[in-house]
């Protein structure tokens, strides 16, 4: 009995333990918000607060994850999630410019913004009356970029919160404020202003005046983490559904925004017309409340599909992102290390070739060393390709003829295979449209798989010059539901093994031997098509033939000049 008593007492200590343990080990994810920008962040009491704030506690404790805020300038904290100081921000809104630096969740609300300003001035109706005007807005905000994004750059005025921006306009100074309809409202109230209104239009029948909405000033709020987080952005996201189901949403949006909500009639409103019109009204009732439980199910099931829908796609993008990202850090990496060797084998060259110059030595001594810096020149070119490719710079493109793209790319390419016998044959049909492209880059990706070609070709027919052949096809290819074209390079080299089919694109990955290659051609070449919005593909036999297939859309939807 006292063994067995022992035995239950142990048991206990090490479930207590356990639970302890683990409680230490609970990681506490850092957040932030600013400065009053009421409902969604309010800090009068020195506190994290308002609704953005509850709705993520509330999403983290569903997840089972501790959060811990701070508060600071908005330009601040933003600096700071992309620094990786911080892992989530509660309040940000969606934009494409964002989207570069940060990972959003599914937007949680939306709002637009409004002009805010004196009430005695009536020279500002909308946002085409900015343009010679002096605008207030939060350094950093969606207003901010705004304003920027419809050429008002010239004329802002800048500050670090909306507080400080409604203190300014009402003291009489500059014109206006672009700001969220709900928060330049919500202040204005808070701060006791009295003469700064939102700026409004008359409606469609010309007689009553109503709050203009920007609806270029958009504002989709999400939670935001650093770039590249998915396993975060997936639990927020799974946090926020669950939310929104189990009502959490609902209780706090009643809280925090209850001047938006519609005040439903009293039971005894309802009994007083029901009297008056008992029988068909109460048929009139259960029709609407049928059609309303029938819609609003719709809809619901329309939303969650559309949210999964969202989700995955999100997923989809983290990881090609995630891929092209780590091809182009690899490219960057093995050009700087390069560098160094490459600028001593330069430097060396012309010592020697200096020497040699001026002196009488053999023909082939003066020539080798000619040799030396021409190679190196054509080495440091590659680098300086390597580089440009992996620079996160504005991606622009260009209209251009792909069969200039490639013939550039064969004069580029025969300066290395001259002597190596190697028959390229070309067919370009004359109504091949011009593509929208980058045809550096293009072209970089042509002559890596003509290299990889000539390599496969040399293997099989080391110390023969016959059959050592490679053909280049163009032809119009719809892709992806739109006009696109398709280049195929096909060799008669060796092919490639069943067992490297796989990694054919990784980074790194060579048949060569280590003194032959890097093993950077193909992956760098997948990374750039994938840039340009297309795919790349290839099929073999081994000891055969090897054939790519690069399918390219001839519009892109990006930055273009």
């Amino acid at each position: 009995m006292k063994r067995r008593i022992l035995l239950y007492f142990l048991m206990f200590t090490a479930i207590i333990n356990n639970t302890i343990v683990l409680a230490e080990e609970k990681e506490t994810y850092e957040s932030a918000t600013e400065y009053d920008y009421p409902p969604f962040s309010v800090t009068t009491r020195g506190e994290a607060d308002g609704f953005s704030v509850e709705l993520l506690q509330e999403v983290m404790n569903v997840m089972g994850l501790e959060i811990a805020f701070k508060i600071d300038e908005w330009n601040v904290i933003k600096q700071e999630l992309e620094d990786g100081e911080l892992d989530i921000l509660p309040l940000v809104g969606y934009t494409e410019e964002r989207e570069k630096v940060y990972d959003f969740t599914v937007p949680y609300i939306v709002m637009h913004g409004n002009i805010f300003v004196r009430d005695d001035n009536e020279s500002i109706r909308s946002e085409d009356d900015l343009y010679d005007k002096q605008i207030i807005v939060m350094e950093g905000d969606n207003a901010h970029e705004y304003a920027v994004r419809i050429g008002l750059s010239d004329n802002l005025v800048l500050v670090n919160t909306y507080e400080a921006a409604f203190k300014l306009l009402s003291s009489g100074k500059y014109d206006a404020i672009l700001a969220q309809s709900l928060v330049g409202e919500q202040l204005i109230k808070q701060l006791n202003i009295n003469n700064v209104r939102a700026v409004t239009k008359y409606d469609e029948n010309k007689i009553t005046d109503i709050k203009i909405n920007l609806e270029g000033f958009e504002q989709k709020f999400c939670f935001a983490v650093q770039e590249g987080d998915s396993e975060l952005l997936a639990k927020l996201n799974e946090g926020l559904a669950i939310v929104s189901a189990n009502g959490t949403y609902d209780q706090l949006y009643k809280k925090w925004f209850p001047f938006l909500i519609k005040t439903k009639p009293t039971f005894w409103d309802i009994t007083k017309v029901s009297m008056i019109f008992i029988f068909p009204g109460l048929i009139l009732i259960l029709l609407l409340s049928v059609i309303y439980f029938r819609r609003q199910i719709k809809l619901k099931s329309i939303q969650l599909e559309e949210t999964n829908k969202s989700i995955l796609a999100i997923e989809a993008q983290l990881r090609n992102k995630q891929k092209l990202e780590s091809i182009g850090v690899l490219a960057s990496g093995v050009a700087h290390e390069i560098n160094n060797p490459l600028n001593g084998i330069m430097n060396y060259g012309q010592i020697i070739y200096d020497i040699v110059k001026d002196k009488e030595f053999s023909e082939d001594i003066d020539k080798f060393s000619s040799e030396i810096i021409n190679e190196t020149k054509r080495i440091e070119k590659i680098v300086e390709n390597l580089l440009l490719f992996s620079a996160k710079e504005p991606q622009y493109y260009y209209n251009a003829k792909i069969s200039e793209v490639i013939e550039k790319s064969l004069s580029l390419i025969n300066t290395v295979i001259k002597n190596e016998q190697i028959e390229i044959t070309l067919n370009i049909p004359s109504d091949i449209p011009a593509i929208e492209c980058r045809p550096q880059q293009l072209q970089q990706v042509i002559i890596n798989v003509l290299l990889n070609s000539r390599d496969a070709l040399n293997r099989k027919f080391e110390g023969f010059n016959e059959n050592k052949k490679i053909s280049i096809k163009v032809e119009r290819k719809e892709y992806k539901n739109k006009d696109g074209i398709r280049i195929i390079i096909e060799d008669t080299g060796t092919g490639i093994s069943e067992r490297y089919k796989d990694n054919v694109f990784d980074p790194f990955f060579t048949t060569k031997n280590r003194t032959e290659g890097t093993g950077l051609g193909l992956s760098i070449s997948y990374g750039i098509i994938n840039e340009h919005n297309g795919e790349m593909s290839f099929e073999t036999e081994e000891g055969e033939y090897t054939r790519f297939f690069i399918d390219l859309p001839t519009k892109q939807n990006v930055m273009f000049e």
